[in-house]
């Protein structure tokens, strides 16, 4: 017995809605040049819909280690930045009585959020990507998790430390158990004495450092950290400060949002597209770079329409042209 036309098209509108329409190459061509907030909406989407889907896959969630259980955890927090910044495009209006403020978007917290991606973008690669060795990531991703527990115990009380000394006595214990780690990796007793010193006085305190060559340990600021994401020369020079100057209550955000709603020109609509495409840009160089470290991944991407691959991949593509993922 056969589906009659309206059956039909109530199951194609839920193969639909479950698997996503088709994207076409005419499509793709009309979010890339992001005339309008909804374009911006679509793409962000896009790039969305596909994290979401390796959040919801086996793949996804894959994990070998404690290292690599964290790091499909970071994917879910850069998919949550996005959805974010996905919500804040339809911008907020107000209403009081008769009187009523048509929705504006405050794109000041979009380059926060921006920023925001950006750091988390700048952590993941050192903490997953460019160590060369496990023991390099051992190393750098304990300094990782003792420098947000030292944190955390410091933001406590006397009084909360003397009502919950358990909790206390067992951050403690994982705190030395990160230094325990990384004294018994095999690298740290070979490393010359100045890194050792290095990692014993960041202990705790700091954490974004990049293995060199030669096994010395570089310090990482988020400033100048876009030359470690093997972008195109000049791409990013001044991204974190830009970011900063718009984000902070500076002088300089308090006038753009002054002149941002004069006459009939909108700039917070330029703004927003802006900020959309820095956020794309993270998140695009982030799932491709995620790919490389999850092949179940990367054969999830390649089973999609070639139009979707492409505009999940094209901002990292363009940004250093390696032609992989596109």
């Amino acid at each position: 017995m056969g589906l009659d036309n309206k059956h039909l098209k109530l199951l194609l509108d839920m193969i639909e809605s479950r698997f996503g329409k088709q994207l076409t190459l005419e499509d793709v061509q009309k979010l890339i040049k992001m005339e309008t907030i909804d374009d911006c909406k679509q793409y962000m989407k896009v790039m969305l819909d596909f994290y979401f889907d390796v959040i919801m896959s086996p793949s996804g969630r894959k994990a070998s280690s404690y290292i690599e259980d964290d790091r499909n955890l970071w994917l879910q927090t850069m998919f949550s930045k996005g959805c974010q910044f996905v919500s804040l495009l339809d911008g907020v209006g107000y209403s009081k009585g008769i009187s009523h403020l048509n929705p504006i978007i405050d794109f000041s917290i979009l380059f926060t959020i921006a920023r925001s991606a950006y750091e988390s973008l700048i952590v993941f690669e050192l903490l997953f990507v460019l160590p060369k060795t496990e023991e390099q990531q051992t190393i750098v991703y304990n300094l990782f998790m003792a420098h947000g527990l030292s944190e955390r115990l410091k933001d406590l009380d006397e009084n909360a430390k003397r009502n919950n000394p358990t909790r206390v006595q067992e951050e403690q214990n994982d705190i030395d158990n990160c230094w325990k780690t990384i004294e018994d990796t095999e690298l740290y007793s070979e490393l010359d004495p100045q890194t050792k010193a290095k990692i014993k006085n960041a202990f705790g305190l700091r954490y974004r450092f990049a293995f060199k060559d030669d096994n010395t340990l570089e310090v990482v600021k988020f400033e100048n950290a876009h030359t470690l994401l093997k972008v195109k020369e000049n791409l990013f020079d001044g991204i974190y400060s830009f970011f900063s100057l718009h984000g902070h209550p500076s002088y300089l955000s308090l006038i753009q949002f002054r002149d941002a709603f004069k006459d009939k020109y909108r700039a917070d609509m330029d703004m927003a597209k802006h900020a959309t495409q820095c956020v794309l840009s993270f998140m695009s160089i982030f799932i491709v770079d995620y790919m490389k470290l999850n092949s179940e991944v990367k054969a999830m991407y390649e089973r999609l329409e070639e139009p979707r691959r492409f505009a999940i991949g094209m901002y990292e593509d363009a940004m250093r042209g390696e032609k992989k993922f596109k």
